[in-house]
Parts: C-alpha cells; structure tokens; sequence
C-alpha cells in the first residue's frame, strides 16, 4: 500500500472553506507585526557542554549552519551532534567533501567591426554575443546556487557570497563574463584565506579595475576611483584618511589596466607615476603593492575587517571591547582568516539567545535556506532569478556599497514576494506570480541603466557620472531591475518540467506526528531555522482545524486524506515559510 499520493496538487486560486480568508488575513497580521518571540523552544537533545563553554546542542547547532552556511536538513543537525563541538567547527573550516571541479566554461569572443562588412551584420553579431554572454553568465551562477544547496563546504561558499558584496563589481558596469566568473573564483580561492592576499589581488583584478575605471587612472591624469573605494570601502572606513590621501593612492595605482577582453590585467609602466607621494603621513614612491600594504598596516584595517565580518555573522554591531578583541585576533594572526573564524564560532557571545534571532537572512540565502530543508531538487536559475526579484540578483549589487542589508531586505513587497517563492517551490503558487512581468524598481543606489541592459550598453547617466551613479548619489535616477531575455525561456521550462518532488504526509508519518499540535511543531521545527514565536504556533494551528473541519475530519485524522492531506501539509508549509521565524538566519 503506497502513503505517496498519485499526483502533485495544483496551486490553488480560490477558498475552499469559507474562513479561510478570514485565516489568511491573521497570518498576515503575525507576519506583518513582526512577531519574532522565540518563547516556543525547540526539543532538544541533551546538550553536551563544550570546551568553550557552550551547550552543543540541536538549537545551538543549527544556529551555526545558519551562519555558517546555508541552513540545515535535518538529518546535518544530527550528524553536527555526533561529535564534539570544537570537531565541527574545525570540519566547517575545511569543508566536508572534496570542493567540487571547477565549472568549464566556454567564453564566446567578441565580435570585431574589421571583421564585417556592414554596420547591420556587425550589430547581429554582436546580439549574438550577448545572449551568448548571458548563457554563461546564467549557468555559472546556477552552479554557484548549487554549491550553496549541496553544502560540501558551506563556509567557503557563504563567503563567496560574502566576499562578492564587499569587494562589489557588477556585469552592468563590467560587461565582459568571463572578468566576473574569474573574480568570483578570485573569492573561491580566498574565500577562508589570507585578507592581506585577497586586498593585493583585488587592486589587480580585471573586474575591479573596469569597475571602478582603473583603466582610465594614468599619470597624466588619475582617475581616484579605485583609490577612494580601497580605502573607504574595503580597508579603512570613512574619517581614516583625507581627500589628500585619495589622491596620493590614486597616483600609486596608475599603471593597472586590463586586455581588451577584460580576461587578464597587466602593469603599464608608461602609464604608472612612479613619483614621490606622500600617504597618511609617510612619504615614498608608492606603487600598488606598497599601497595596499601601507593600508594594512593602519590600526583602523583590522578594526573595519572585524567589523564588517562580524556585522555580517552575527547580525549586530558588535560591542567596542570585543570589537578590539577580534582585530587584534587578525593583526596577530597576520590576516589568516580562520583563527578568526575558528574563535567567534567558539565564542559563547555568538550563541547567546539575543544573537538567534537578531539576522535577516538576505534573499539568496532565504531560498537556498527554503530547498535545502524542503529537501528539493530546484533548477538553480530559478532561485537565481527569484532572488533578484527580492533584490539580490547576484553579479548585480546595487552599488559600490554592495547590498544594505540587515532591515533593508524586508518590506511587505518583498516579505510577500519571499512567501510566493517559497509557494511555487512547494508547489502551490504559480510561477507567474512570482516572476513578474514588471521589473522591480529600487530608490536610487546605483546608476540608472535601460532596461534589459544588464550585460551591455554605456554605463554613463545623463547628468551624471558613473561613480556618482554607483555610490547611489545624487545623480542617480530610481532603478529598475530587469531580469533579462532568459526571463520567458526559464519561465517555460518551469512551467513544463519542474516538479515539486516533495512528500509531507510521508515526513509526517514518518515522524508519528498526527495530531495538529504534533505537525506544526514538526514542519516547524524541520523548515524554520528558528523555533517559532507562541503567535505564529497559534495561527497556524487555527489554520489547521479549519482545513480539517473542511474535510469532516478529527484531529488525528488528517493523514488519512490522501492527496487532500498533502494539499493541506503544502500550504500549511507554505505559510510557515512565510511567518517571520522563516525570514531570519
């Protein structure tokens, strides 16, 4: 006898009990109070008590591979659990199985105008290119996805993502693929490394250069661009060093360009000044290797680096003293980043309740969050694309500045819009409503582009500059994020191959929980990467007797509804997916 049921239920357009409107305006009313008490504890295992301090339990453990990586399936808590705390965090720093092979890709080239004959076949061609150049672009960032949702080395990969929002670069500005796949796997390789190596390689980076128009930065005339960024953004923070300074560092990075492909960079001696410049306060003959060292060696580096990595995992600004404790961790460690790493996730302040629920998890990392504990085998455009509809379309940060984050993922557009996501995922919202037709627009943080021109087109506005645009200032118009052609085809193939390969009733059964109380607590605890607030148990609850009653069913029962149990286990995820427990990592 087969539990499963025969068919996939369709998405639902209209009420099949006459409260359930009523219901879903409570639900909504929880969500948009923001309704993130943690009052209903998790079960937990018994806790073992670490070397550091810490009760390394369920609770604790997931918490981790929030952070850490990209949330946890169940049955990875357990295997967290199997040994000591300290042995976990040392398997997160290294990574679980091999890193996967690099993806192959086959870089089109650049058509030229001396190879045509007309203007028209040279724009043809050039059309072509740029599909071409969107293809590969759109398969290497669905592998990227998918090394998020396999988890072999969630660490590495988290940050990747995390290096690609500090050191921004986007396609809109860069226009050449391959200089954006070489600086993401420029993070791969530096992902959990050395800071001082990522710096010196970031000041050479084809991407970065064209980016930030290092390749219009000469001696003749310097172009502070690059300069302003490294110091302001990357290594120093603003009120470390002085206009004066921005210009001195300008002249030492003269001399970087790229090859007309973007592919490489090389050094212009021709074009470098190799004069005396004075730089916070020391005068020599700076060039971009005594620059960037320069940078590391001031006392406000390891304090920014600090500051950035631990706002990033914890969610929080982090309080003075312990702020200092950790920058001078990486002074001491000469910029090694997993002795950094090695101790916040040691550190009992990083488990402390008030840190649990204190992060909003960004778009990506909500959607990668959402498959890997529905345990789904999703096409990863899908939650590349779907992630740019909530405002993180990855190789396209919005400015210089990356990504705000924090407060600023979450409005009732985009709260609504992770919750369709999460529907379609399950299988119960249309794609339709998801993938929008209109491009989602953005107040002014990056420079106005034309729609659809994400891989070409002059990055200059009119009335502005291009380093006004991406600082977000005052020239900058309000942005449309278009997702591009590949739109209708990934919609079509959605439409017509995915299948949600999902089994509720099955995990239910499984895990004996029948009754309503036993199903909310158990879909809650295997799809929140919290435990859920005692208003959301409540609501949920309530929507789970009018579905029963709908159904002439007692509590109990409901397991025995076939695919009716199923539609009701679907949407009854589909709302936990969308309470505000679901939106925070």
């Amino acid at each position: 006898m087969m539990n499963a049921p025969q068919q996939a239920p369709k998405p639902l357009d209209a009420p099949r009990v006459p409260d359930r409107a009523m219901l879903h305006r409570t639900l909504l009313l929880v969500v948009l109070a923001g309704s993130f008490g943690l009052s209903q504890a998790r079960a937990q295992e018994p806790a073992s008590r670490a070397a550091s301090g810490v009760d390394w339990n369920a609770l604790n453990a997931e918490h981790l591979f929030n952070r850490a990586g990209f949330g946890a399936r169940p049955n990875e808590i357990d295997f967290a659990l199997r040994g000591t705390h300290e042995q976990f965090v040392e398997q997160l720093l290294t990574g679980f199985t091999a890193p996967a092979e690099p993806l192959f890709i086959d870089l089109p080239e650049m058509p030229q105008r001396r190879d045509f004959e007309s203007r028209e076949d040279l724009d043809r061609a050039l059309d072509g290119f740029r599909r071409d150049e969107r293809r590969v672009l759109t398969g290497f960032a669905g592998w990227w996805i998918d090394q998020m949702i396999e988890g072999k080395h969630p660490l590495q990969e988290r940050m990747v993502l995390f290096w690609h929002g500090y050191f921004t670069s986007s396609t809109r500005d860069v226009k050449r693929t391959g200089a954006m796949v070489a600086q993401n796997e420029l993070f791969r390789r530096h992902a959990l490394g050395n800071f001082a190596e990522l710096a010196h390689a970031i000041v050479r980076d084809p991407a970065m250069i064209e980016y930030l128009d290092n390749n219009q930065n000469r001696k003749d005339s310097p172009n502070e661009n690059l300069a302003r960024e490294l110091m302001e953004l990357f290594t120093l923070g603003e009120g470390n060093y002085t206009e004066q300074d921005i210009k001195e560092g300008a002249r030492a990075l003269t001399g970087w360009r790229t090859t007309d492909d973007k592919t490489a960079s090389y050094f212009q001696p021709r074009q470098h000044d190799a004069g005396e410049k004075t730089i916070l306060g020391k005068t020599a003959r700076f060039d971009a290797t005594s620059f960037v060292e320069l940078l590391l060696e001031q006392p406000a580096c390891p304090r920014w680096v600090a500051r950035k990595l631990l706002l990033h995992f914890e969610g929080v600004e982090p309080e003075p003293k312990r702020l200092e404790e950790y920058a001078k961790l990486l002074r001491a460690s000469k910029w090694e980043l997993k002795p950094f790493f090695r101790k916040l996730f040691l550190d009992p302040r990083f488990y402390a309740k008030d840190m649990l629920a204190e992060r909003i998890s960004s778009p990506v990392e909500y959607l990668v969050g959402c498959t890997r504990r529905l345990g789904l085998t999703v096409p990863p455009q899908v939650i590349w694309l779907g992630a740019g509809q909530l405002g993180q379309r990855l190789f396209d940060p919005p400015s210089v500045k990356g990504w705000d984050g924090g407060e600023a993922w979450i409005t009732t557009s985009t709260l609504l819009g992770r919750g369709n996501m999460a529907g379609m995922l399950i299988g119960v919202v249309n794609i339709e409503d998801v993938l929008r037709d209109d491009p989602i627009e953005i107040e002014p943080d990056d420079g106005a582009m034309k729609d659809g021109d994400t891989m070409g087109g002059d990055a200059m506005t009119a009335g502005g500059s291009r380093a006004d645009d991406k600082k977000g200032g005052k020239g900058a118009a309000k942005r449309r994020i278009d997702l591009g052609p590949e739109m209708g085809g990934l919609q079509r193939f959605t439409n017509e191959f995915y299948f949600p390969r999902i089994n509720l009733t099955a995990r239910m059964q499984r895990a004996s929980a029948a009754r309503d109380t036993q199903i909310v607590d158990q879909l809650g605890s295997e799809l929140l990467p919290v435990p859920l607030s005692e208003a959301s148990r409540a609501a949920l609850l309530e929507f789970l007797r009018i579905e029963r009653s709908g159904l002439a069913l007692e509590d109990g029962k409901l397991l025995t509804a076939g695919v009716k149990a199923e539609d009701v286990l679907r949407r009854l995820a589909h709302l936990i997916l969308s309470l505000p427990e679901a939106q925070l990592g």
